[in-house]
């Protein structure tokens, strides 16, 4: 994917943030817009990205990982607890789409994986989240998707 759509791939995913978490939570309605932000990541990776290529197997679901660490910042209870949760299932997603990819004779984004496992093992230790530390964590995210 070229750099220009990749960037475009990290704004759709901030855009989406917006609309997790919303108050009054209801899990129908959350689990609905998830799977819809999910439909909606696939259809662009597959409009933008070149489906030849296997990196793109796993794209959508770092774009929706993406979207929820970024969700996390907005939500009044258990905010840490759940920002790390979603920080390790982006690990997750890097970590066996890099072995899915290895298998396949390609390299893993070693730098990515160790910026993900930083940033979780950093997080376990913020005892509260303020307006500062939000902001330091996403252009974080924002970093390690756009530059690694």
């Amino acid at each position: 994917m070229t750099p220009l759509m990749n960037a475009v791939a990290c704004l759709l995913a901030l855009a989406l943030a917006q609309f997790f978490w919303r108050r009054p939570i209801r899990l129908f309605k959350e689990a609905f817009v998830i799977v819809g932000s999910l439909l909606l990541f696939g259809a662009y990776t597959f409009l933008a990205g070149d489906m030849r290529d296997p990196a793109m197997e796993s794209y959508p679901l770092r774009m929706i990982s993406l979207a929820l660490c970024v969700s996390t910042t907005a939500l009044p209870n258990k905010r840490r607890r759940f920002l790390i949760m979603a920080q390790v299932m982006w690990l997750w997603v890097e970590l066996f789409g890099g072995i899915s990819l290895y298998y396949r004779g390609f390299d893993m984004p070693w730098t990515r994986i160790i910026a993900l496992c930083v940033s979780v093992f950093g997080s376990t230790f913020l005892s509260k989240i303020s307006q500062g530390m939000e902001f330091a964590l996403m252009a974080y995210w924002i970093a390690v998707w756009v530059f690694f």
